[in-house]
Order: structure tokens, then sequence, then C-alpha cells
């Protein structure tokens, strides 16, 4: 990882290859998981943890943040190129590793999530 001073704040950036083969694998999981499982959505969810880093979740978002404009992800189209589109958009945006992260599951629907 090298660091990057931006503005005022200093972060770690991955760089893009590695970045996009965690969001692959991370997809992959969460799609193979939703695939194999049958059972119906739970009423409600609770997180007792982060489920990213501390170094990812202390990253402030934007004020202007809005989620990418993409279709959400169900798992019938190309996951792959599912993938690239909200890598692109983000950085055409100059959007920072760690929100790009975070940001992820809100291109999922929630079959593909869990």
């Amino acid at each position: 990882m090298e660091a990057t001073i931006i503005g005022a704040h200093a972060t770690l950036v991955k760089t893009p290859v590695c970045l996009e083969q965690q969001l692959e694998d991370m997809m992959g999981h969460k799609i193979a998981k939703a695939m194999s499982t049958k059972s119906s959505r739970p009423q409600s969810i609770v997180l007792k943890e982060y489920p990213f880093s501390l170094e990812v979740m202390s990253v402030s978002l934007p004020r202007d943040f809005e989620r990418p404009k993409i279709k959400k992800y169900d798992g019938s189209s190309d996951s792959v190129d599912n993938l690239r589109t909200f890598v692109d958009l983000m950085r055409l945006r100059a959007i920072l590793d760690a929100i790009m992260c975070r940001a992820f599951p809100l291109i999922l629907r929630w079959e593909t999530r869990d």
C-alpha cells in the first residue's frame, strides 16, 4: 500500500488491480452463498460489528456522495461486467478506495448480499 495525501487527509490506497480482485472475490463469495441457500430473508438483520476494517470505516464520505446509478446486481447477469461498471463510475468521480469498498454492497440486491 502507498500513502496518499488528499486535502488534509492522508489515506492508504491499494492498487486498482488488488482492489478489483478483492471486490471480485467478495462478489463471487456472496453470489455463491446466495445461490446455495434458499431461505427467506430475515425480518431484521443487526450487525454487531463493522463489515470492514477500521481503516476503511474511518474514511468520511463526501457530503455529495450518491450511490452509483447502475442496475443492482441480482445474480442473473455477468458479475465481472457489473463490478467493472461500478469501479469505473467510482473512479470517474475520484472516489477513494475505502469509500468504494463501503459503497459496493449498495449495488447488490439483497439476495446477493448475504
